[in-house]
């Protein structure tokens, strides 16, 4: 007998309880709008429908991927840029305002990032602290409001950006400014990429800059990550069955959630698959010629997310499946020298449908769940009444670059 089939057998089978798809009034999905002059930001696709006999996973969905980002055009001074949010109760017009980042004075029209009120307000207060040495060159009106910022002339490569961050993140953390997302300082350093459209003469890579990982929310830059679902189906019962791990109670996001099997963010110089083999070998003590020889990719997940407290958290997530043997002759195990994990299990998708919908699952590694339902048939057209908003919610336009 397989592995799962000694345990599901013995398990009461959940019956799927989705959230019905007028649980809660629905925000519709973004479309990009933008009326030069006035205001810039997302709003979305009306999704009010009269009452369905069928359940969705939507809400689920709009819950974890809330943000759209503004559309621009960025270019435009007299332009205000806000980000929408489904999971907010704030109208779009009502939200805060953004201001775009540019990686230099000559590309105003393409964005690297965008900051909160609170953020630009300590960067004004450095560049003036700081006069003809200040690292920014500030965009302003008529009326001298800024509106944008862009790295000063002098800060014009790689060494030098990557530099000034470090000793301005670092500077800001020493002085107690942003505790909430300074704590978190890991010492990793994550790729922030130049504007494809808008890359220089002679241009030989695409990298803008490196910068700590924990402070990518304080500039709205994107986060760059890999998600694995490790399976199998048991011949005996043909149910599919998941390795889920739960994650360590000192995690400093989302502790004590269940995961996907493992995730991790790309470091500057990985590759997505640099970074999903790495992660599978200190999370999930998997050989790495185990998992080379046995991964596949599946595709991407555009994870825009506004946290609870409003820090932009735009992520691209290249996924990955790992079919791994039905008899538990290999199988995920928690490295205790790693700490990332408290433990893993086998779940049927049953099982870890009834607890994405109680809400037990880290958002991102909730959609990469979706996802696989997606691909294995288990979500469908004629299963969920809203599959066409689901899919393109996970699939949302990035105005930010990419590498």
């Amino acid at each position: 007998m397989c592995l799962g089939a000694s345990i599901s057998l013995a398990r009461h089978v959940h019956t799927l309880k989705l959230l019905p798809h007028n649980a809660r009034r629905a925000r519709p999905l973004p479309l990009s709008f933008s009326q030069p002059g006035t205001v810039s930001y997302a709003i979305f696709r009306n999704m009010t429908t009269s009452v369905l006999p069928q359940s969705s996973v939507l809400p689920l969905v709009l819950s974890s991927i809330n943000l759209a980002l503004p559309s621009g055009p960025f270019d435009d001074p007299t332009t205000t840029h806000r980000a929408s949010c489904y999971a907010s109760s704030v109208p779009a017009e009502e939200e805060e305002r953004l201001l775009p980042m540019f990686l230099h004075s000559s590309l105003p029209k393409s964005p690297i990032g965008f900051l909160r009120p609170k953020v630009m307000e300590k960067i004004l207060c450095d560049h003036e602290q700081c006069g003809k040495n200040s690292m920014w060159n500030v965009f302003r009106r008529p009326d001298d409001s800024p509106w944008a910022i862009a790295f000063a002339d002098h800060i014009a490569d790689f060494a030098a950006r990557s530099q000034a961050m470090s000793g301005l993140l670092r500077a800001w953390k020493d002085d107690g400014f942003f505790p909430d997302i300074l704590k978190g300082w890991s010492n990793e350093t994550y790729p922030v990429y130049t504007p494809q459209r808008c890359h220089p003469k002679n241009h030989t890579s695409s990298l803008a800059f490196g910068i700590e990982r924990a402070a990518l929310p304080l500039f709205g830059f994107v986060n760059f990550g890999c998600l694995l679902t490790a399976f199998y189906e048991c011949p005996i019962t043909g149910r599919t069955m998941l390795w889920i791990p739960r994650r360590s109670l000192s995690k400093n996001t989302w502790p004590g959630r269940y995961d996907c099997t493992v995730g991790g963010g790309m470091g500057l110089g990985e590759t997505p698959s640099d970074t999903i083999i790495r992660e599978c070998t200190e999370e999930a003590s998997l050989s790495s010629s185990l998992v080379e020889g046995n991964l596949r990719s599946t595709g991407i997940l555009t994870f825009m997310n506004r946290s609870p407290t409003k820090w932009i958290l735009p992520g691209i997530y290249y996924l990955y499946e790992l079919r791994l043997p039905s008899d538990g002759s290999i199988q995920p195990r928690t490295n205790i020298e790693d700490g990332e994990v408290d433990s893993f299990g086998l779940m049927s998708i049953e099982e870890i449908m009834r607890l994405l919908i109680n809400g037990e699952f880290k958002p991102s590694s909730a959609m990469a769940l979706v996802d696989f339902c997606i691909r294995r048939g288990v979500i469908t057209p004629e299963s969920d009444p809203r599959y066409l908003d689901v899919c393109m919610a996970m699939r949302r336009p990035v105005v930010l670059p990419l590498p």
